[in-house]
């Protein structure tokens, strides 16, 4: 059979075309990863820097905190991201001894509402345990308007020319000025729809248990598990009208937007994206502060990080311009591979997506940690500890 010069031409071109590709589609190691779906958004929108920049890749499962402890325990994943600490066993099968916490990931818990208001409304810890516990049922509740009609102070920060947030000796946020705000809103005689995580969540267990700690009288217990909760079951179970549920934060976020006056709770970006807008959280000191990386940050800048790579959040602090509602996402990740091309890829990873994927992605919703940090340092030396 003859052939013509195009299709000899064809024919070498494909083949320098595959000799090109095959070696870099094979250079990389591929990992397993799942968990939190509060980080999904980050982990797609990096993933093209990520393979670019390592030449690794690994396809994320987001099934949940608890979930991914679980795949965790049972070997089926090489590390998970999650939103609150694993010190039990989610499935029955023992941790594994050099299983370790690498503090991640930080980013603020955004309240997010579907009202007819063209300004973002106030509530604060108090407020919300009342809203959340099924206590304050009707957005024209005293609480509510007594949060949207007072006069409350807003924070600036001192920043470097970097844009970050300068922090005294103490690691404390530096304070460049605040200013008060009046802040006047009518609320509508309209009852409220609590949309809540039916999955286990690590943002649930963050937000129940900042809200444990600001408001004991209605959250008298914390948990992966909103509808298990002492706090929530009750009023769930005698309006399930106005208490709804979604598995996942893009399902969630979905669903409160398709519900009007309905308030939930996620991961901020998902906000824009559902057409929802976010609360301003009065916080213990009495300044009123948004869902921001600047807020997050002076949050988490005192936090007491232990050796074992978990931090301790004091919700209750009065520091200036702190939002409470604050996530510290852990990776999960072994010391002990039995691999060390495997140790050395997931050392990899986490790295990335803890000091790289912030600047790769724009309004990604977590707050860029300087290495140099407090939280930084810690970061680095637990994952030195992978591949020992």
């Amino acid at each position: 059979m003859k052939v013509s010069k195009f299709t000899k031409s064809a024919v070498v071109a494909v083949a320098a075309l595959s000799i090109a590709i095959v070696p870099n589609a094979f250079a990389g190691t591929t990992l397993a990863g799942g968990g939190a779906t509060s980080v999904t958004n980050l982990v797609q929108a990096c993933k093209s820097f990520y393979n670019t920049d390592t030449g690794d890749s690994f396809p994320y499962n987001s099934v949940g905190s608890g979930q991914g402890q679980k795949d965790l325990e049972g070997k089926k994943i090489d590390f998970a991201f999650s939103d609150s600490k694993h010190l039990t066993s989610q499935s029955g099968i023992a941790l594994d001894a050099s299983e370790i916490h690498i503090p991640a990931m930080v980013w603020p818990i955004g309240i997010m509402t579907n009202l007819n208001t063209s300004k973002a409304i106030a509530l604060s810890p108090k407020t919300l345990g009342g809203i959340f516990s099924g206590k304050i049922t009707r957005w024209n509740d005293p609480a509510i308007q007594a949060d949207n009609n007072r006069t409350v102070t807003v924070t600036v920060y001192k920043k470097d020319s970097a844009g970050k947030i300068v922090k005294d000796a103490t690691g404390k946020a530096v304070v460049l000025r605040t200013s008060s705000l009046v802040q006047k809103i009518s609320m509508p005689n309209q009852p409220i729809t609590v949309v809540y995580r039916l999955d286990s969540s690590g943002t649930t267990d963050n937000l129940t248990a900042a809200l444990k700690a600001l408001d004991p009288t209605n959250f008298t217990d914390a948990g992966k598990v909103f509808n298990a909760l002492a706090s929530t079951k009750a009023a769930i179970a005698a309006d399930p009208i106005h208490f709804q549920s979604a598995s996942g934060s893009a399902l969630v976020a979905s669903l409160a937007a398709k519900t009007k006056y309905s308030i939930t709770y996620d991961e901020t970006n998902f906000a824009k994206s559902a057409g929802l807008k976010l609360v301003q959280v009065i916080n213990p000191n009495g300044d009123l502060v948004a869902a921001t990386d600047d807020g997050a940050a002076a949050f988490v800048s005192t936090s007491v990080v232990a050796d074992n790579g978990t931090v301790t959040l004091d919700y209750a602090n009065k520091n200036p311009g702190v939002y409470p509602f604050t996530v510290v996402t852990y990776a999960l990740a072994l010391t002990n591979y039995g691999d060390a091309a495997k140790a050395a890829a997931v050392k990899k990873a986490i790295e990335y997506h803890a000091f790289t994927c912030t600047k790769k992605v724009a309004d990604s919703g977590f707050i860029t940690i300087d290495p140099t940090s407090t939280l930084g340092k810690k970061i680095t030396s637990q994952l030195a500890k992978l591949g020992k």
